[in-house]
């Protein structure tokens, strides 16, 4: 047995390349046999406009965590279930701090045994994650010419699959798109078309109707946040596959119930962590739909866990998102995830492969906050985020 006898929570503020400041807590849990496992609550800069007191959350999760058997996963994913609740919205910031804890507990079930999570979750069924790199939403003329470099310059670095926010100025959009496919052809890949919610479902099918000859694979968010009837009507009048962020199992078993999707996004910071995904996997599999895995741009061990859990799900069969290690100025971690020819595979060595470097973890450490104008949660200020 092997139980819990401390945890430490890091606040940091880590830079985007465009300078748009996110905030991150590292989670580090001791066992009394000295194993260390960290996790991470990932990018907290999204609405409600509000951050943790880490103080306090830390005393919380002591009293709830210290002298726990790091293998009663039914009991920990319960207590934290209690005590940070679903709230039913993609940006739940009880989500964020499940999912902390959740990694780290998973991190120390494998250093315990010497084996990887993708191990643990069954073993690998690809060696590694195609990923589409974000094309954020183009504000002006100019957003849109440094989008098309941005895409050269992606390509040139061995990504060719590119998922494109829209739903902001159509108009704009829609340039994007034809220059887009008119400059690179065939040599580049269009995931999908991200709505994030942002239009009804009227709007979302009438631009997808208008710009469907631009070739891309699916659409994901095409109707306001819950309106679930809205997406089944875009996937029954476009024919174009549709995509939805799951928040827990019971709005995964809505999605299938009312064949409103062909994939589920399953982001991690959305449900809590492993442990909860693999319930809305299982759904997915039972239902014969694929699955993708989503990201809110998530540093190293975040990353890391997303591609120990994508490479180890059979449905996972549509590109993933997570390239947050290639947007961000720094990391906390000696060896950061790496990208290859456009794919990501999980680190080596056991538990998530990840060790912190407690200088860049010192150097980045810092109450939390929000700085002024940071209010968009949309787009990251800029077409170079």
């Amino acid at each position: 047995m092997s139980t819990i006898a401390d945890l430490r929570l890091t606040p940091l503020n880590i830079s985007r390349t465009t300078g748009f400041v996110c905030g991150h807590v590292i989670v580090e849990i001791d066992t009394d046999d000295g194993l260390l496992g960290v996790g991470e609550m990932s990018d907290l800069q999204h609405l409600p406009r509000f951050h943790p007191d880490i103080d306090d959350l830390t005393s919380t999760l002591r009293a709830m965590l210290l002298g726990a058997d790091i293998w009663d996963a039914n009991q920990l994913t319960g207590l934290l279930a209690e005590a940070f609740p679903p709230a039913g919205a993609l940006y739940d910031k009880g989500a964020v701090i499940r999912c902390g804890v959740d990694l780290a507990l998973w991190d120390l079930r494998g250093k315990a045994t010497g084996r990887s999570v993708t191990s643990l979750l069954g073993g690998a069924v690809r060696p590694s994650l195609p990923v589409a790199y974000p094309i954020f939403r183009q504000r002006s003329e100019a957003d849109v010419e440094a989008n098309l470099e941005l895409v050269a310059a992606r390509l040139d670095a061995g990504f060719s699959m590119f998922r494109v926010y829209v739903g902001g100025d159509l108009g704009l959009d829609e340039e994007f798109l034809r220059r887009l496919r008119e400059r690179f052809e065939q040599a580049i890949q269009i995931k999908s078309l991200d709505f994030s919610n942002l239009l009804d479902a009227p709007a979302a099918t009438r631009f997808i109707e208008r710009t469907r000859d631009v070739d891309y694979a699916l659409v994901e968010a095409p109707a306001h946040e819950g309106d679930v009837t809205g997406l089944a009507e875009v996937r029954r009048r476009t024919l174009i596959p549709v995509s939805e962020h799951v928040y827990d199992a019971r709005s995964a078993l809505r999605l299938v119930a009312e064949r409103a999707v062909d994939v589920f996004n399953v982001g991690l910071f959305a449900l809590g962590g492993i442990t909860p995904a693999q319930q809305v996997i299982a759904i997915a599999d039972a239902a014969r739909l694929d699955t993708l895995i989503g990201t809110t741009q998530e540093l190293s061990i975040g990353t890391a866990a997303a591609a120990h859990l994508g490479v180890a799900t059979v449905s996972a069969r549509v590109a993933a998102d997570p390239v947050g290690p290639l947007l961000y100025d720094g990391d906390v971690v000696t060896e950061p995830v790496t990208y290859r020819q456009g794919h990501l595979a999980p680190p080596p060595g056991p538990g998530l492969g990840m060790s912190l470097d407690a200088r860049q973890l010192q150097q980045a450490a810092g109450p939390l906050r929000w700085e002024a104008g940071s209010g968009s949660v949309i787009d990251r200020v800029g077409a170079q985020t």
